[in-house]
């Protein structure tokens, strides 16, 4: 047992180590954010005929090209903290150490919107756009719609929040649903599930 001197050298270490790797975490997205401003600065507008895009049947809605694969900004508000890459084949990928938290994608403006869709991937929002004319937000995956869907509703108070959710029904738990369920119910939103005539 630990006498309380011990105890509390002990709890001060604790959190001398949590300060430190929170301070590491800060330093990694800090660089991580200026890589982005550049390479998204070097990058070349997207072109529809992208290979990703023309499978998908999306068109680039402002995405940039860096070495052959589309760059998908990712911001809060009007900072940009990180990229998302994806391959002419639909590899995705991150930028090392980017802040993902709350950061999205915009597609279309808010301005006059009934509705702002917030879904995970990019294809996704960009066909549920294209179909509905509404905004969409891209979170990136189903961990980041709450963080998302707050974010928004904190910029955005009046607006309704449909949570498009991915159904993962042959994954156990169904993640996209569950996700983007919770995610709706923190905001007061409404719930979006596709139907795949199954």
């Amino acid at each position: 047992k630990l006498t309380p001197a011990e105890d509390a050298a002990h709890c001060a270490r604790v959190e001398n180590m949590r300060r430190e790797r929170e301070a590491a975490k800060v330093r990694e997205q800090t660089e991580a954010a200026g890589k982005a401003a550049a390479i998204w600065k070097a990058a070349t507008p997207a072109t529809d005929d992208h290979a990703y895009l023309a499978r998908k049947h999306n068109e680039a809605h402002g995405a940039r090209l860096h070495n052959d694969a589309l760059v998908i900004p990712m911001r809060y508000g009007a900072e940009l903290h990180s990229l998302q890459f994806i391959g002419p084949d639909g590899e995705k990928r991150f930028l090392t150490g980017g802040r993902m938290a709350g950061c999205y994608f915009s597609i279309g403006t808010t301005k006059g919107a009934a509705a702002l869709c917030i879904a995970e991937g990019f294809a996704t929002g960009a066909t549920i756009h294209d179909a509905t004319g509404y905004p969409v937000a891209v979170a990136f995956n189903a961990g980041n719609l709450e963080p998302v869907a707050k974010a928004l509703r904190a910029k955005l108070p009046d607006v309704v929040l449909i949570l498009c959710a991915d159904d993962d029904a042959a994954t156990p738990g169904n993640p996209g649903l569950a996700k983007a369920t919770a995610a709706a119910r923190s905001v007061g939103g409404l719930v979006a599930i596709p139907d795949f005539g199954t």
